[in-house]
């Protein structure tokens, strides 16, 4: 019926104002019809513009919807799509045990240490034992 198919996803460069998403399933849209209602919605301190997502925009107008004198706001939104921040890439990793305990990266490292040691100590003993073998047979294949 329609010569032209909208695409599933769509892209903002910028990403969403609120959430940082680039990508959504729905629109992007400018901002500056919500843009009034960011403060008490959010929870935000400063002022934001530029490309809002529809799921955004479907919480300012549940926002709008609520009784008034509600407290509600989406502050845990803000900023929740833009990637792991720097507090938890520094974080070391937990990982656990066959036991359930956990262990920390730097008992990680040192168990990769020693496990390499022990791998390298019974190659080379093997390759001792094929070595005193030939030697013993007085045979040299290079």
């Amino acid at each position: 019926m329609f010569g032209f198919h909208k695409p599933k996803m769509y892209r903002s460069i910028e990403g969403c104002c609120i959430c940082r998403a680039k990508s959504s399933s729905s629109r992007f849209t400018d901002s500056k019809r919500y843009e009034k209602d960011f403060q008490s919605c959010f929870g935000l301190h400063e002022t934001r513009s530029g490309d809002i997502c529809n799921a955004c925009v479907l919480l300012v107008k549940r926002w709008k919807k609520l009784p008034a004198g509600s407290k509600k706001n989406w502050n845990h939104v803000v900023d929740a799509r833009a990637g792991p921040s720097l507090k938890t890439t520094l974080k070391p990793k937990k990982v656990k045990t066959i036991s359930g305990n956990r262990i920390k990266s730097n008992q990680i490292s040192k168990l990769q240490k020693e496990f390499k040691r022990h791998i390298t100590s019974q190659m080379m003993a093997q390759i001792q034992r094929w070595l005193l073998a030939l030697t013993e047979r007085q045979f040299f294949p290079f």
